[in-house]
């Protein structure tokens, strides 16, 4: 049985959907219901597939891979779909946007499943991707929140629907287990995510705000605290000044991208993790701190409180700076168990992913 995977970009970045996209292409090679695997990817160039392990081999997982990159092409990209559906028995589309192209290359008893990422089904569909859905068998949705706010939008999904939460890439977990950190250490916030003025609704605004409300009294340091910011985007000038206005720019870093490696490091390094976002379809930024032994802050809204539960981090209302403030103190007083916020995100394995998609399709 051959399976496809059409992706809106698979190698050129490292975006959490890139991630995922790349963490189920290796999942569906695990099947043992499928014999081949192909990859169709927007935005890559074909210089980007080959230079990725993934995807630099003909085989994966001792299976045949073919794969192709359009270079932002939609018209090589929709030829290339429709090729690679010639004797598919699943399609599975990585993001909505590509449904139209996916279903366009089904064939006559073949399944298409795409992937809910979150926010970009939240609201009703248009026209042209509501045609695409009546051809839908299974919608992998990343959450319970996103499952639901389909099933309201499109009642005709309902009994395609499937969760399947996001998983750790193992990549993230290699290192040393995580550590306590020295009590004489500042402590330490950490945000991590593209800085970019589209993505407001990550919250780092409000973070940098609570930031500079955090009660002293209530924390156990003598060391002011510290906060950085992994990223970089088109709002990190204007994150700038606003840390220069609230006056705390020589406590806040911005440390640009990181490799795998440092943003290991840096997730170690930390006292705790915090974005207060209010438009999560996952988050698997906050398993990522977990993984690492790390605690985690954030906002009740969308999908967090699904990942961010009492044992492993703490949750403020919405777009509110004082309470954030208030749990971003009580976290760095607090003592948290390392090896218990890792086992935590460790029930997000990959190989968890594996047996959820194998049983999706049922």
């Amino acid at each position: 049985m051959k399976v496809v995977l059409l992706a809106p970009e698979f190698a050129a970045s490292d975006g959490g959907i890139q991630r995922i996209l790349r963490l189920y292409l290796s999942a569906l090679a695990e099947d043992p219901a499928h014999t081949s695997v192909s990859l169709v990817a927007l935005n890559d160039r074909p210089a980007d597939l080959a230079g990725l392990a993934l995807t630099a081999a003909t085989t994966l997982r001792g299976k045949p891979l073919s794969v192709f990159g359009a270079a932002g092409s939609k018209l090589a990209f929709t030829r290339a779909a429709w090729a690679a559906g010639s004797g598919a028995s699943r399609i599975v589309c990585g993001h909505v946007a590509q449904l139209p192209v996916a279903a366009l290359a089904l064939r006559p008893g073949a399944r298409l499943a795409f992937v809910a990422h979150g926010i970009e089904v939240w609201p009703p569909l248009p026209a042209a991707l509501r045609l695409a859905l009546a051809r839908v068998d299974r919608v992998f949705c990343v959450s319970r929140y996103t499952h639901d706010r389909l099933a309201a939008n499109h009642s005709g999904l309902r009994k395609a629907l499937r969760i399947v939460p996001n998983a750790l890439d193992p990549a993230l977990l290699e290192g040393p287990p995580p550590w306590v950190l020295p009590i004489n250490q500042p402590p330490t916030i950490l945000c991590v995510g593209r800085l970019c003025a589209a993505d407001a609704y990550k919250g780092y605004d409000l973070l940098l705000r609570a930031f500079a409300r955090m009660p002293r009294s209530e924390l156990t340091h003598r060391a002011e605290p510290r906060l950085h910011f992994v990223g970089e985007g088109d709002d990190l000038p204007r994150l700038r000044a606003l840390a220069a206005e609230l006056k705390v720019a020589e406590r806040v870093e911005f440390k640009g991208r990181l490799s795998d490696a440092a943003l290991r490091e840096a997730f170690a390094a930390c006292s705790c993790f915090a974005l207060p976002s209010t438009g999560e379809g996952f988050g698997l930024v906050y398993l990522e701190a977990m993984a690492a032994g790390r605690p985690c802050v954030g906002v009740r809204a969308t999908a967090v409180p699904e990942l961010i539960t009492p044992e492993v981090g703490l949750l403020a209302p919405p777009e509110d700076p004082d309470a954030l403030a208030g749990a971003l103190a009580d976290c760095l007083s607090r003592f948290w168990h390392p090896a218990k916020l890792r086992e935590y995100a460790l029930g997000f394995s990959y190989a968890h992913l594996v047996k959820a998609l194998q049983g999706a399709w049922r």
